[in-house]
């Protein structure tokens, strides 16, 4: 099949180009000039635009059979209206390409967060009502932009997901949990691991919370079953690990493998203030770049945050392969051999 990729080079995105090809589809990544090409495979196709921009995605869109849309802005430090600006109106522009195009089958790229990542008991299933706001320390006055980034792409799918049905194309809603693997530089770990080996004393992470995890490698092969599937209608699966780790000890695989010794922690009520302040400093200073604590990131590693993943095993056949060690062992590895980051050995 004549696949077109959208958020290609990104961490998600350049490890599905991968497994596309290696199924035979002819991939043609769609990519801005500014970004780099270092992880796209060579035999990908490359078509030069933006998201933002329509006229240029319309034409480029011309004769495919599958979309995959993958670009977004993740982050959770970032102008609120650019979130909005490419999450919600580049997907907008998307979906008109689509339809404008006569392209039957889009597959897209949301996150588990659009069901909320507060501390829940219950595992969160593909019917859990939407709930991207979570109620940070002093939200009232400064809010998070994780929240900005969570909503905007709650509005995302549900625009899909409406505009898919009204116009009969074929919608496939990926839902990751959080994900980790080589390439990421942003989702968590690899903010942890620096600030370990930058001597951090004390992390925020709690003792017997479980964080819900994916290693990319499992994400990219389940986004290529969607695909052979060939499912109709509209479609939504939530994919994650069958059993999520303790936060604590997910964690700690990553100070094993870089031979350092895990912080100590603190509770969580330690940390709030000292992010609502870093945060409140940056964004009185218009910082671009993030300080290395906010509310989000002081309170993420403490939730109990989990998903129910049975849907994707008994509709696509998918189960997450990789066993967690190994995939921790692997991301570490990898930042070393390219000198993304420098482990004491």
């Amino acid at each position: 099949m004549k696949i077109f990729v959208t958020g290609a080079t990104g961490f998600i995105g350049s490890h599905l180009v991968e497994k596309l090809i290696k199924a035979d589809h002819q991939v043609t990544a769609y990519v801005r000039k500014t970004s780099s090409l270092e992880y796209l495979p060579k035999e990908a196709k490359i078509a030069y635009g933006d998201i933002s921009d329509y006229t240029s995605l319309k034409k480029s869109l011309n004769g495919f059979d599958a979309i995959y849309h993958n670009a977004a802005l993740v982050a959770d430090w970032a102008k609120k209206e650019d979130f909005y600006r490419i999450n919600v109106e580049g997907t907008k522009n998307v979906l008109m390409a689509v339809k404008e195009n006569n392209i039957k089958k889009l597959i897209f790229t949301s996150t588990s967060g659009v069901l909320g990542e507060e501390d829940c008991k219950t595992p969160k299933n593909e019917d859990s009502p939407y709930k991207p706001k979570t109620d940070y320390f002093l939200s009232n006055i400064v809010e998070s932009d994780l929240n900005h980034y969570r909503i905007s792409k709650m509005l995302a799918e549900k625009e899909a997901i409406e505009f898919c049905r009204k116009n009969e194309i074929s919608l496939t809603v990926i839902r990751p949990v959080w994900v980790y693997g080589e390439r990421e530089f942003g989702s968590g770990p690899f903010h942890f691991c620096q600030s370990v080996l930058e001597g951090i004393p004390f992390v925020p992470v709690g003792g017997t919370n479980r964080f819900h995890v994916v290693y990319v490698e499992d994400l990219a092969r389940a986004m290529v079953l969607v695909l052979e599937k060939n499912l109709s209608g509209i479609n939504v699966f939530l994919i994650g690990n069958e059993t999520p780790p303790i936060a604590q000890e997910y964690l700690g695989m990553f100070c094993k493998h870089l031979n350092v010794n895990m912080p100590a922690m603190l509770p969580k009520i330690f940390f709030k203030p000292i992010g609502f302040t870093l945060e409140l400093c940056y964004k009185l200073f218009n910082a671009r770049k993030s300080p290395l604590l906010t509310r989000s990131r002081a309170d993420m590693f403490y939730c109990n945050n989990i998903y129910d993943v049975s849907k994707a095993k008994r509709e696509l056949g998918f189960v997450a392969s990789t066993p967690l060690e190994q995939g921790v062992k692997n991301t570490v590895d990898w930042w070393m051999k390219n000198a993304k980051i420098f482990p004491k050995r």
